[in-house]
């Protein structure tokens, strides 16, 4: 299994419009194969979204980013982004 957190801090005023297109990608990722888990947490007040990613293997985790690069998925959900905190994707392989 393979974890994936990637945390966005958000420009101000942009939350409802992030969270609303972040929720399509969300819907249309859970039905790709390979996905344990894909979920979209927050925290309002510092303006974060993260999302929280479970992949059974790296092949379908690498289908996944390559659907994400097709369909744009980065720069539409970055021009939520506050520019002065760039995004941080952390990756974590299951040892237990």
């Amino acid at each position: 299994m393979i974890k994936l957190v990637a945390k966005r801090w958000l420009k101000e005023g942009v939350w409802e419009e992030y969270i609303a297109l972040a929720e399509k990608l969300v819907d249309q990722t859970r039905q790709e194969p390979g996905c344990v888990d894909y979920a979209l947490y927050g925290v309002k007040e510092d303006a974060l979204a993260v999302m929280m990613e479970t992949w059974a293997d790296q092949g379908s985790l690498d289908a996944h980013l390559a659907r994400l690069r097709a369909e744009n998925w980065g720069a539409r959900l970055n021009a939520y982004a506050d520019p002065e905190r760039p995004p941080v994707i952390e990756k974590y392989l299951e040892l237990y």
